[in-house]
């Protein structure tokens, strides 16, 4: 089984920490749900063997210590011609007067050579993936591939369940892949000349995009962070004029446009019985258990979304997701829930494996020790000096708990005298 290496550089984690401005308060640290974070030297830092990319951190820094990493306009000067990929989450965060059509003419108008509607091939992914459960019907409880944090996470705490993730890509690799396609057919470039980006809610795409799991390479050379976009494109919303309300960048139905949105994957396999969606992290760590434990087998098909309310509650959004849902599922209802791809229209391209992915996950593990005899005695360590703890969880000592303060000191990271309330 491949193993990551704990000291991985921090330019694989989807945050970092400016630490100007880090008053080491251990507000990340309780928030994060699976233990990445820890206060040292009085510095939030974040461990990489442990991060699945939530960005939880990043929503509840009381200081804006914790920042993503993601591409800035400076990254698009490597490239003769640039794209942009935006996720449709970027339909919902102007209003109910802005229409996705006006939001792909504005984008025009930032320096991009070309924009491109990611929704039409959310609608391509739904037809592929129904042919993909009617091709593989020996996969009980088939899971969505197109959350990077639910595949990290499976690949970290889950990776008995790595059978179970279909082999696609998702909708923003399908569109990248196609956009350069048609891009060197047409300028006839060669590859690297060409950039393709995507705007993003969440930073957990750019390593999905850095360092993908289940890719040999990304189609794309990065992503732009939806929050650093919005007030340039709204500017932009109000420079439009008539003349460019006559190009129609807009290509998909409601179905497309859904998929930001808890449920709307699912909602576009209609010919797939017995699905489930679910949203938020802790959510989908108990769904997820229930199919490790055989629980859920009667399920043929599970959307995960790590974000409360799927997509539109990223990290990096603008508006109130409670208002963004709203405003995305009018959308649905006025452009229609029906798809405007047909199964005809792809199913060459899914013939000859256009939308498979090329790399095998594999599972990423961290014991204690590599040598398991090892790891068995540092195991029995750790639950001694848990023991001797006062079973707390006020994060003082720099750790989210007394278990993980305990396992720290047996790998040599902490001490015991970091507990203010550990007597000798």
């Amino acid at each position: 089984m491949a193993k990551e290496n704990p000291r991985d550089r921090e330019d694989k984690l989807s945050v970092y920490i400016h630490k100007a401005q880090c008053n080491g308060c251990v507000v990340c640290v309780r928030a994060c749900p699976t233990k990445a974070l820890r206060v040292r030297n009085g510095i939030a830092t974040v461990l990489p063997e442990l991060c699945v990319d939530c960005g939880e951190c990043i929503r509840v820094c009381p200081r804006d210590a914790v920042q993503p990493r993601v591409s800035t306009y400076k990254d698009l000067a490597r490239f003769k011609v640039t794209a942009l990929l935006p996720s449709p989450v970027l339909y919902t965060q102007f209003g109910d007067d802005i229409y996705p059509n006006d939001v792909l003419l504005a984008l025009t108008k930032l320096g991009f050579n070309y924009v491109f509607d990611e929704s039409i091939y959310c609608e391509w992914c739904n037809l592929a993936v129904a042919d993909w459960l009617d091709r593989n019907p020996a996969v009980r409880t088939a899971i969505s591939p197109v959350c990077p944090v639910v595949i990290r996470l499976i690949a970290k705490r889950f990776p008995d369940l790595i059978p179970n993730i279909i082999t696609l890509s998702p909708p923003r690799e399908v569109g990248a892949k196609h956009i350069r396609m048609v891009l060197k057919e047409r300028l006839h470039l060669e590859d690297k000349d060409i950039g393709v980006f995507h705007v993003t809610p969440c930073a957990a795409k750019t390593v999905a995009i850095n360092h993908p799991l289940a890719l040999k390479h990304s189609s794309l050379n990065g992503a732009l962070g939806l929050h650093e976009l919005y007030g340039d494109l709204l500017q932009a919303l109000k420079e439009l004029t008539p003349a460019d309300h006559e190009t129609m960048l807009f290509k998909a139905g409601g179905s497309g446009i859904g998929w930001e949105m808890s449920g709307g994957e699912v909602a576009g396999l209609r010919q797939v019985e017995r699905t489930l969606s679910v949203s938020g992290l802790s959510e989908t760590i108990e769904v997820l258990e229930q199919i490790e434990s055989d629980q859920l087998h009667d399920v043929r098909y599970v959307e995960c979304r790590v974000c409360q309310d799927g997509c539109v509650g990223g990290p990096l959004t603008v508006e109130n997701r409670y208002r963004a849902r709203s405003i995305l599922r009018r959308l649905v209802d006025t452009f229609g829930r029906l798809p405007r791809v047909r199964p005809k229209d792809i199913k060459p391209m899914i013939n000859r494996g256009f939308f498979e992915l090329d790399k095998e996950i594999k599972p990423i593990l961290f014991p204690l020790d590599r040598d398991p005899l090892k790891a068995i005695l540092k195991l029995r360590k750790a639950d001694e000096i848990t023991a001797r703890l006062p079973g707390k969880l006020c994060a003082v000592c720099g750790a989210p708990d007394c278990r993980t303060l305990a396992e720290d000191v047996v790998l040599g990271k902490a001490k015991l005298t970091d507990c203010p309330f550990y007597e000798v």
